[in-house]
């Protein structure tokens, strides 16, 4: 029962952050920041400005949106434009996504406490290794329970963070993440519907809530994650989870299962076949309009959410394999424009969606592994098909040769060229920087953009 006191003493007192743990800290910082600004073009994001607007100024900036609100809320905006087009980084022992949960709680408290850029990423470190040292004590049993990991785990993340940013006692470190145990929530039942990045943007804001208080005086129970009826017991079911994960395994986790980068800008599930139908098209010259049947097979423990024969709408599509599979199939590729209401409505995309078959694939089940095997039939009998063990071009190592494309392709969205790779130059040199501030101010785009947004709420 010294889980929670073993991740106390690492956020108080955690060992030295490497290069190479900094370095990856740089590169998802950098990817974050190009797709909260692509995600400020979502429908959601004028929700969630309109929402935040009604609490009045803040010393913390939202990214992309022109405007400032209080810490909380602006980790609750940017955490949630961050996920808005499913674009950002995840890791697959979390079965989620590590940076957005945590950073946009560390860039608001940061900016409060006008924090270095070495000081957050160092904080980022420490708040990525709690989140997946509790994601090695619970998963895959959380993730098959229908829980939406980097909700319910980011929140730990986050908090811990927050409290190593904030040089928080090991006693009070216990009390943050005691707290987030509180706060953590978030389910797959609403994967394709706005409420999937909402619920990681709370995460952030909560997060960051828990070790605020935390620093106030707030106390929680040092039984709130392995008691009886702690988070483990709780969200998992008694037994079902792993409590010694909770010391780690000696190893900075960050450098063992590491960061998977997106190249496409929808759920990672879909990935590998995208892969898999474009690797089919070079190989065998298929024309989308001979294809009689399409047959995907990937892991079953991803096919639930992922399943959808049915797409209507652009968030929808992004956890479609019938979507996906077809766009490639007609397209060649999959990119941004592919989630608009106009492509999802195109009639030769909904007519090939109906022809895709998906089922369950042993090969990688008992992990979350992404393997997929593809079969195309075409009206003259003929079939082609192919097997990928994983999806291409995720690891940190080939992401570097494409964050500049893929930052410059998110930022200039709702900037000019210029400004973007002004930017992105700043944000490679984030660990250099004395006070986020400027940069924050800058990545908000308040001197830039006159961002609408919807009233109320």
């Amino acid at each position: 029962m010294d889980g929670l006191r073993q991740l106390a003493c690492l956020v108080s007192d955690p060992p030295p952050t490497s290069a190479a743990e900094l370095e990856l800290a740089g590169m998802a910082l950098v990817d974050f920041a190009g797709v909260a600004l692509a995600g400020t073009t979502e429908p959601v994001a004028g929700i969630i400005a309109g929402f935040c607007s009604a609490g009045g100024q803040g010393p913390a900036e939202v990214i992309g949106m022109a405007m400032r609100a209080g810490p909380c809320d602006a980790a609750f905006a940017n955490g949630t434009i961050g996920h808005a087009l499913d674009y950002d980084d995840s890791n697959m022992v979390l079965g989620g996504h590590p940076t957005v949960p945590i950073l946009p709680a560390l860039l608001a408290i940061g900016q409060q406490t006008r924090a270095s850029g070495h000081a957050i990423l160092e904080a980022y470190a420490v708040g990525f290794e709690v989140m997946l040292r509790l994601a090695r004590a619970v998963n895959f049993e959380h993730y098959e329970r229908g829980w939406h990991p980097t909700a319910t785990l980011g929140v730990f993340g986050a908090a811990a963070g927050v409290a190593r940013l904030l040089c928080l006692t090991e006693k009070q470190a216990g009390h943050a993440l005691g707290l987030a145990a509180s706060m953590a929530s978030g389910v797959k039942a609403n994967f394709g519907a706005m409420a999937k990045p909402i619920q990681v943007g709370y995460a952030a804001s909560k997060g960051a809530m828990s070790a605020l208080l935390a620093r106030s005086g707030a106390t929680a129970s040092a039984d709130a994650l392995e008691g009886e009826r702690g988070f483990l017991s709780v969200y998992n079911g008694k037994g079902a989870y792993r409590a010694e994960a909770l010391a780690g395994s000696g190893k900075p986790e960050i450098l063992v299962s590491g960061i998977k980068f997106k190249r496409y800008p929808c759920c990672g599930s879909t990935h590998v076949v995208i892969d898999a139908v474009k690797r089919l098209r070079a190989e065998h010259a298929v024309e989308a309009e001979r294809i009689e049947a399409v047959e995907v097979l990937i892991n079953p423990r991803r096919r639930p959410h992922v399943d959808r024969p049915v797409v209507a709408a652009p968030l929808e599509g992004k956890f479609s394999v019938q979507y996906t599979a077809a766009a490639a199939l007609a397209d060649g590729d999959v990119g941004l424009g592919h989630f608009s209401e106009a492509t999802i409505a195109r009639p030769d995309l909904q007519m090939l969606l109906k022809k895709v078959r998906v089922g369950g694939l042993a090969e990688g089940a008992a992990e979350l592994g992404q393997p997929c095997r593809l079969t195309v039939t075409l009206a003259e009998g003929e079939k082609y098909s192919v097997f990928l063990g994983g999806p291409a071009g995720r690891d940190a190592s080939e992401y570097r040769q494409a964050m500049r494309g893929k930052f410059v392709d998110c930022a200039t969205l709702v900037t000019d060229p210029a400004t973007a790779e002004s930017l992105l130059q700043e944000l490679l040199r984030f660990s250099e920087l004395d006070d986020i501030n400027p940069l924050m101010g800058r990545l908000s785009l308040r001197h830039g953009r006159q961002f609408r947004h919807a009233q109320g709420a």
